[in-house]
């Protein structure tokens, strides 16, 4: 009876005490585990929910984009007049000041570029270039239209002085 106390506190007694130590640390890495499994699956939901509000932002950047970026509009105006069989003559850019906003708004002042057009082509394809210019990416208003020419017989083709009103932030 005496060895089986011997060996009970030399031999079992440690070794029960390191297999709690040890269950003990393996419950607690396990938790651990857990709450960083939670925080990265977290932090992948929040990564990706910005990832598709970076999509809209670069969408809205592209309808009023934050500076002028003249080579796009130059681009969006003469490829749309392409498609529609018009020949753009001349082209000029005016940049009207911006609006002053009172100074503790959170809305940015709009920045306007004009743009002054000079078109030829049939009016039967201004209608659709029109229709283009609406339905565009990015943000464009007609502030103008005059038509010339006319009346000539055999001759189809018309001038057409467009003012445009693009906008930026």
């Amino acid at each position: 009876m005496i060895a089986a106390v011997v060996i009970y506190s030399r031999l079992v007694s440690p070794s029960y005490n390191e297999v709690q130590l040890l269950r003990d640390k393996r419950e607690a890495n396990l938790k651990l585990f857990a709450e960083q499994k939670g925080a990265f699956d977290e932090a992948t939901r929040v990564l990706n929910e910005y990832q598709g509000l970076t999509q809209i932002q670069d969408n809205i950047s592209m309808v009023l984009p934050n500076k002028e970026e003249v080579p796009s509009i130059i681009n969006q105006l003469q490829g749309l007049a392409k498609i529609n069989n018009l020949n753009i003559e001349s082209l000029s850019l005016q940049y009207p000041p911006l609006k002053t906003v009172p100074a503790d708004s959170l809305i940015q002042p709009l920045g306007t570029v004009r743009v002054t057009l000079r078109l030829n082509g049939d009016y039967r394809n201004l209608r659709p270039y029109l229709e283009n210019l609406e339905t565009n990416i990015r943000l464009i208003d007609v502030y103008s239209l005059n038509i010339e020419g006319g009346g000539v017989p055999g001759k189809t083709e018309l001038i057409y002085s467009i003012v445009l009103d693009t906008y930026y932030q």
